[in-house]
């Protein structure tokens, strides 16, 4: 029996009982495989999603540890991360969930079953996790509440507990590495636009108008103290208020007394979608612009150093004004449920962002929340961020928030979110970074 048909038939027989599962071969909605890799499509059932399993195309080379990827919103199957780590001999199963629900404990399962699965290959004896920008909150709380059990996602702190079904005795995962993550529920929070009122916009706190120190030409800003103070908290109080309105019809739905009795539809203007949002360091380049402490840095001419590390992103303004009115990037068509469980978070009087960190913020109080879910992270850890992108300072923090004892941090110097370089004197930072995330899983006596 060829291993692809020894692949299928294991997946088959781990299915059954879970649900009619599709056919374990049908044909994926996926890219051309690349000639050196070959992908083996899997059907997890019609309820829970599928993926494809990458792997060089004579095998792999280093069948003992295996990687699940995934993201809560991405198509998956075309992800470059698992074609980078495939070339360098590992096995890669990517999942996407079906159904389009993009909460972290909606996803969790799915991921349960993909590391269930793998340790039923032939060789394989370690499973880790990769997770890459908001896949890094995802894998984050998989694994917490894999080791703590669902009460590290459910209890009283959280604005949203986490639905515990499905959430009891997940597969632990041996390690995890987290590529650019960004903070969870913080991100999408400070995607919030402030200015937005019924009228139109309110200047004293429009982080787009040249009079606070935004260059509509050139899309780079340099906003004053005062401002962003201002500008923080106005940000934040909308926030609040946005929850407070969803707990509200939270409750009259719970009460039987709402549109829907599961959820409702909530309607967000001036949100961001994904990247986008009205995040004041995206074009204030001296925020967030370098790390609190030293760290190892991937160099573009081979070498490494340690030192506190300096972000080389350019301003990212422009794209986000032009969007300002639309639906598709700056509305949210959101439920109540999804929008206090993705973009919910506390702050206090003392929140503020700086050149080298973000305080003032109650981590615990979301349970998509990348820092909090940490804390609950014992296994051995990676995270490796980006030097031009802004997620420079919420790597670090994700860091800093590891209860790992075995858990290491690099930058990679030129390289843009999408592992690409920012300039073409970077050199080839796509090789450079999971050339280090390989070296870092086969280090002698982590796994």
């Amino acid at each position: 029996m060829s291993v692809r048909r020894r692949l299928a038939l294991a997946l088959t027989l781990l299915v059954a009982g879970a649900g009619t599962a599709l056919p374990a071969q049908q044909a994926a909605p996926i890219q051309r495989v690349p000639a050196d890799l070959s992908a083996t499509y899997l059907a997890f059932g019609a309820r829970e999603g599928d993926g494809l399993l990458y792997e060089a195309a004579g095998g792999a080379a280093k069948p003992r540890i295996a990687l699940v990827f995934a993201h809560p919103s991405n198509n998956n199957l075309n992800d470059p991360v698992a074609r980078e780590m495939a070339r360098r001999g590992y096995r890669v199963l990517t999942l996407n969930r079906s159904g389009g629900d993009e909460r972290l404990d909606a996803i969790a399962p799915l991921i349960a079953r993909g590391v269930t699965w793998l340790r039923t290959l032939p060789g394989v004896e370690r499973v880790v996790l990769v997770g890459h920008s908001g896949g890094g909150p995802l894998m984050a709380f998989y694994q917490n509440v894999a080791e703590q059990g669902p009460g590290a996602c459910s209890g009283p702190e959280k604005i949203l507990p986490c639905r515990t079904e499905g959430l009891k005795d997940l597969a632990r995962a041996d390690g995890i590495v987290l590529l650019d993550p960004t903070l969870g529920a913080f991100h999408q929070m400070t995607s919030i636009d402030p200015a937005v009122t019924a009228d139109g916009r309110d200047p004293s706190v429009d982080m787009f108008d040249p009079a606070n120190g935004y260059d509509a030409a050139t899309g780079k800003a340099a906003y004053a103290p005062d401002f962003r103070r201002r500008y923080l908290a106005a940000q934040a109080a909308r926030g609040a208020v946005l929850t407070r309105s969803a707990l509200d019809r939270l409750r009259a739905v719970e009460a039987g007394q709402g549109q829907f009795s599961d959820d409702e539809p909530m309607m967000v203007r001036g949100i961001g979608v994904h990247a986008f949002g009205a995040r004041l360091y995206q074009p204030d380049t001296r925020l967030l612009a370098r790390t609190h402490r030293p760290h190892l840095l991937l160099r573009a001419d081979g070498s490494t150093s340690e030192g506190v590390v300096q972000s080389l992103r350019a301003p990212g303004g422009q794209d986000v004004r032009a969007a300002l009115s639309t639906l598709r990037l700056m509305g949210s068509n959101t439920t109540v449920r999804t929008f206090l469980a993705q973009a919910a978070i506390r702050t206090g009087p003392d929140y503020a962002i700086d050149a080298d960190s973000i305080t003032g913020v109650d981590w615990r109080s979301a349970f998509s929340s990348a820092p909090a879910n940490a804390q609950g992270i014992t296994v051995p850890a990676l995270v490796m961020t980006m030097s031009c992108h802004y997620l420079l300072v919420s790597g670090e923090i994700i860091f800093d928030s590891l209860a790992s004892r075995d858990k290491s941090f690099a930058a990679v110097e030129g390289a843009t979110h999408v592992f690409t370089p920012c300039r073409p004197g970077y050199g080839d930072t796509v090789k450079r970074t999971f050339d280090h995330v390989d070296a870092w899983l086969l280090k002698p006596g982590r796994f």
